[in-house]
């Protein structure tokens, strides 16, 4: 299974965000788009989501399934 997921997200100057993204809203992010229900136990995270660019996690479905999603986080446009 290998699948995209974008993140719209606001960002300081350098590209860090405001906050990291974590298991838990992946899964909802998952859960809320194709109604596929992953506990944020479930995902794991090859290296901390905290600046702009793209990522691999990595999806435990079972003992020896294992799926690939690429997060793209992407700098959220300024409301003015």
């Amino acid at each position: 299974m290998k699948r995209n997921e974008e993140f719209l997200k606001r960002v300081k100057d350098n590209n860090e965000l405001y906050g990291s993204i974590k298991p838990r809203e992946i899964s909802k992010t998952i859960e809320n788009k194709d109604k596929i229900e992953i506990k944020p136990s479930q995902i794991d995270l090859t290296k901390e989501i905290i600046k702009t660019g793209s990522y691999e996690v990595i999806v435990n479905l079972h003992a020896e399934v294992l799926a690939t999603i690429h997060i793209e986080v992407v700098k959220q446009a300024e409301k003015n």
